[in-house]
């Protein structure tokens, strides 16, 4: 099977489209790329999918710093020790990620991940509430 390439950002040329790097990095991007099959977009209702979508836009707005500092039940983010995990993580998952992060969407429901720089990679989707003792 062949793979897809995909072409590499080009720094300079961001920067003479006005897209500073500093800027680039301060904001989250959220990858679905290790999503788990039963913690999935597609084991949420229509009301759920609706406010992960919108929590994403949200989040995609304000800076790291801003989640951080913002409470953890509200924009903000809880830290998750990676034996607190009730399932098998991801292969793809090293040993050097010492923790997850929580956000909040629907309420108090959290979706599970860990950030790479800038990237969140979103690897849960707790809807019910059954991946860690909350």
């Amino acid at each position: 099977m062949k793979k897809l390439a995909v072409k590499k950002p080009n720094i300079k040329e961001s920067i003479k489209k006005g897209i500073q790097l500093e800027d680039a990095i301060k904001h989250p991007v959220f990858c679905f790329k290790y999503l788990h099959k039963n913690y999935h977009i597609d084991k949420c209702d229509v009301n759920e999918k609706v406010s992960f979508l919108s929590t994403i836009v949200k989040l995609s707005t304000i800076t790291w710093q801003d989640i951080e500092f913002s409470g953890r039940h509200g924009a903000g983010s809880e830290k998750i020790p990676r034996n607190a995990i009730n399932i098998e993580l991801p292969k793809e998952i090293s040993d050097d990620v010492p923790f997850f992060l929580a956000l909040r969407f629907c309420g108090m429901k959290p979706f599970v991940g860990y950030r790479n720089r800038f990237i969140f990679h979103v690897l849960y989707i707790d809807r019910d509430l059954s991946l860690y003792k909350h």
